[in-house]
């Protein structure tokens, strides 16, 4: 939100303070100055209304001018390539020596495609008035040519903007900041006056309010006034208006537009002779009904959507946008004017239905001081008799169905000076409270009640009062002192330290945290996998589109994650995250489960000297396989299991089931092609995503103590070639199967194939330990035992076992 400290000054006097005191103030208040933007600048002798006597075309240019100006003293010749330049404009002028305030370059004699220039003709945005650099600053005719600058321009102003939370409603108005200020300063706030005369019959003789729902709709007053001369606004409240974003239009709408930003609350001029019967009604909109809104577009509404209608048809969509239908038009002499209260949610969920947000619903969305409407009424009404000779009807109408009663929140003194850590006074913490607006109720030597104002929606509990007086007593000023406290917890730690070692393993490993948010697209997680759609958790109403959907699966953000990455010329990266997942159940319950989720991008597993060489999918999909048999390990849940299984996000025939003691936790796979085009990746991308509760299950295990081996062990490799379709795990078992028990480790150390093998096959090499933990074997019993296994390959898997 845009303030300009000059209005800002009305209503509290912080002219003794510099921008960097004033902004210094208000954040460490707790509201953010997000930056301090100047307009206009001081301008010296140099600058001077210039009268255009002459304008010709450049003849050596299709978009140049040469001009004639006077200055009030002599006439000069200057080049200007503005589109709007013509003979008899009145414009500002810049002589020779002046100092542009937007660039900051000097005006010399010179010469543009051969043609001497002396001087400028200045856009707003060259005098730093605006962005406007379309055409030359236009000024009113009856100004005399030479007359300085200074005298006709306003002086330089000074505009904050600021971030206005969610929970600071109040703030959204130039009155809500004075308060503020007010508050921290300890100086008095100075509300405008508003007077105004009535005559002539009552409001009602002139118009009828119906409210048919009451919830939407809490409170709709009207008024109205006739004989309104509609032209141009006030200079100053156009200037106002510019300076906080928003564009002058005309008198009546100016006033609606101004009141807004100065109290905060939102206010829509009616065309009173448009609407039908003369009658307002508050109503849902009908089955097929649309609206033409005032920026042209026409938008179709259904039955959840509040309007405000005529007899006949909807004028404008409550607390968002008028129509077209009803709008204050030139001639318009007779106006309704409306100000309301519109529930939060519901204006809420009809700007995001309709893709339309306004000042007006950005103020409804967060909720409006409910008992504003009438007061920024009779200001908008005091405003247009003031200047547009209005007449205004005696009397308001004033549906009024709230049922709001000011709360009362009790604050303990002792409490406030424990969680500041500031032992303040009673005295001073009751003060600072009344300077926001808040009253006691009540009151004892060790704490106070206190009502609070309408227009501090967001002060429900003590905490809150306790947050009041910390940022009112400098969120600087609070000392850096840990607080005294002995707590022994009788929680259980344990899953926060399984969590902990489950990411020391995985950091170990080599893997980077990913963190991301719980909110995704469905367009995001059904390019992955759709088969739980119809179990995902939908957001009612959504902030965004992209981000409408609970995740039910952590892969997609990982893969985005890792797919950023290597567009950005990363070469290898490993990424891990432990996060929750949400489904609905059958019963249609909410639920959540924790998941940790896996992802390798480029030559991970690789050394610095073998990064070159391609990646293939299948040494991509065991350093997967890799790091979660050593994540196993580590956490003590015994060797996973691996099946083949399918998954659409995954390439076909490079998806693996995995198992924990018989039951499946997740799944492991190559991402699939079309899924790492949008990325324009050609390399493997290896993704697992594990349940998280199985992983750490024993993970507070610890192994049981062996003696360290008193033989050596005996090795013997063996290569075989086998089909391609022979596992692993089909490997181990056979050879399990007929060894000893002195076989102590089967180790795949190579995997090789080519022409000479044959298409379909693969030489696998193998190296076998054998060790007695009582004596030391010999070769005899080795080789028989060697033998055995030969055999039973051959026999078991009919693979070829390659001699010598």
């Amino acid at each position: 939100m845009k303030v300009p400290v000059s209005w800002l000054n009305e209503y509290v006097d912080v002219s003794d303070l510099s921008v960097r005191e004033l902004s210094d103030r208000l954040t460490f208040s707790g509201v953010e100055v997000e930056g301090v933007e100047e307009v206009g600048a001081a301008l010296d002798d140099h600058f001077v209304v210039g009268e255009v006597l002459a304008c010709e075309a450049h003849p050596n240019s299709d978009h140049l001018h040469v001009c004639r100006v006077s200055d009030g003293q002599q006439e000069l010749q200057i080049v200007c390539g503005a589109p709007n330049c013509a003979a008899g404009l009145k414009v500002p002028l810049a002589k020779i020596g002046a100092v542009v305030p937007e660039g900051g370059f000097a005006i010399k004699q010179a010469k543009l495609r051969g043609v001497a220039s002396y001087g400028m003709l200045c856009s707003a945005r060259e005098l730093k008035l605006s962005d406007d650099h379309a055409g030359l600053l236009v000024l009113d005719p009856s100004w005399k040519p030479g007359t300085p600058m200074r005298e006709v321009l306003p002086p330089p102003e000074t505009v904050l903007d600021l971030e206005i939370t969610w929970n600071r409603p109040d703030c959204l108005s130039i009155i809500g900041i004075a308060r503020e200020f007010a508050a921290v300063l300890q100086r008095p706030l100075r509300l405008p006056e508003v007077a105004f005369d009535e005559c002539g019959e009552p409001v009602e003789t002139y118009a009828k309010v119906v409210v048919e729902d009451p919830v939407k709709c809490p409170r709709y007053t009207a008024r109205v006034l006739t004989g309104v001369k509609d032209g141009p606004s006030p200079a100053w409240m156009r200037r106002r208006l510019e300076l906080c974003g928003v564009r002058a239009i005309s008198l009546t709408v100016d006033v609606t537009n101004y009141v807004m930003l100065e109290y905060g609350q939102p206010l829509h001029a009616f065309d009173y002779r448009r609407l039908a019967e003369r009658t307002v009604v508050v109503r849902r909109a009908r089955p097929g009904e649309a609206l033409t809104t005032l920026d042209g577009v026409a938008r179709k509404l259904d039955g959840s959507m509040l309007v405000i209608a005529d007899a006949q048809a909807p004028s404008a969509v409550a607390g968002i946008m008028g129509g077209a239908g009803s709008e204050i038009a030139t001639g318009t002499e007779h106006v309704l004017l409306e100000s309301a209260l519109f529930e939060p949610a519901s204006t809420k969920f009809t700007a995001a239905a309709l893709g339309l947000s306004t000042e007006s619903s950005r103020r409804f969305e967060r909720g409006v001081d409910p008992e504003l409407a009438d007061r920024a009424s009779r200001r908008a009404v005091a405003l247009l008799a003031e200047h547009g000779q209005a007449v205004v009807a005696r009397g308001v109408i004033d549906v009024d169905a709230r049922a709001y009663r000011p709360a009362e929140v009790a604050l303990r003194f002792r409490r406030v000076q424990e969680v500041i850590g500031v032992a303040l006074a009673p005295e001073e913490m009751v003060a600072r409270l009344e300077s926001l607006g808040l009253s006691v109720v009540a009151r004892d030597a060790a704490s106070a009640t206190f009502r609070i104002p309408s227009f501090r929606l967001d002060l429900t509990l003590e905490a809150d009062l306790i947050e009041e007086i910390a940022r009112l007593h400098g969120l600087d000023a609070i000392p850096d002192r840990l607080p005294g406290l002995t707590a022994v917890s009788a929680l259980d730690d344990r899953p926060f330290q399984a969590r902990a070692r489950c990411r020391e393993v995985l950091l170990g490993l080599g893997l980077s945290e990913a963190m991301h948010y719980s909110f995704l697209s469905a367009q995001e997680l059904n390019a992955f996998d759709r088969r739980g759609e119809a179990r995902r958790a939908v957001l009612p109403n959504p902030v965004s589109a992209d981000y409408g959907v609970l995740r039910d699966s952590l892969l997609p953000q990982l893969v985005g994650s890792l797919g950023r990455n290597a567009s950005r010329q990363v070469e290898r990266a490993g990424l891990f995250e432990m996060g929750r997942v949400f489904f609905v159940d059958e019963a249609g319950r909410p639920g959540e489960e924790e998941r940790v989720s896996l992802g390798l991008m480029g030559p991970f597993g690789r050394s610095a000297i073998d990064r070159r060489r391609a990646v293939t999918n299948e040494e991509a999909l065991l350093w997967l396989k890799g790091v979660v048999e050593s994540l196993a390990a580590a956490l003590h849940v015994g060797e996973p299991a691996f099946a083949p299984c399918e998954h659409p996000g995954m390439e076909a025939g490079w998806a693996l089931e995995i198992a924990l003691g018989g039951v499946t936790v997740g799944c492991l796979g190559l991402v699939s092609a079309g899924l790492r085009h949008h990325w324009r990746m050609t390399a493997p991308m290896p993704v697992a995503e594990l349940r998280l509760a199985p992983l750490l299950a024993g993970v507070a295990r610890s192994g049981a103590v062996r003696p360290a081996p008193a033989y050596p062990a005996v090795r013997r490799d063996i290569a075989l070639v086998a089909d391609a379709s022979v596992t692993h795990r089909e490997v181990v078992a056979a050879v399990r199967a007929a060894a000893p028990p002195e076989l102590t480790g089967v180790e795949l150390f190579d995997i090789f194939q080519s022409k000479e093998i044959g298409k379909g096959k693969r030489s696998l090499g193998y190296t076998l330990e054998f060790r007695s933990p009582d004596r030391t074997l010999t070769d005899q019993e080795v080789n028989e035992a060697f033998a055995r296994i030969v055999g039973a390959l051959k026999q078991a898997l009919r693979v070829e076992v390659r001699e010598g």
